[in-house]
């Protein structure tokens, strides 16, 4: 089994259910990435694509695409659309986002 994964098994009436979970995101992981890092990680949940992102950065799109791919080892996940569930499940100041005035 993978590691950091949980695991909680329960009994409801006649039927035994596993439940099996992935720590979501914390603070202390968005901490391990770079500014630069986190800001690309931003705007992937933002929807932008790697071109999208670079013209946005004034970078390269095989320069993001070399930041997402650290990004995806520090976060343990192997995916655009996994990095992004990740992120939503924090609050927006946690995931780069200013709060309104």
């Amino acid at each position: 089994m993978q590691e950091g994964l949980r695991v909680a098994q329960f009994r409801v009436g006649g039927d035994e259910f596993v439940v099996v979970s992935e720590p979501t995101v914390g603070a202390a992981d968005l901490a391990a990435l770079t500014q630069a890092e986190r800001e690309v990680a931003r705007l992937v949940a933002d929807g932008c694509s790697n071109q999208d992102i670079a013209a946005k950065r004034g970078s390269r799109p095989q320069t993001v695409a070399n930041q997402l791919a650290a990004i995806y080892r520090r976060l343990a996940v192997s995916s655009r659309s996994e990095l992004v569930a990740r992120l939503v499940a924090l609050p927006a100041e946690r995931r780069g986002h200013q709060r309104g005035p």
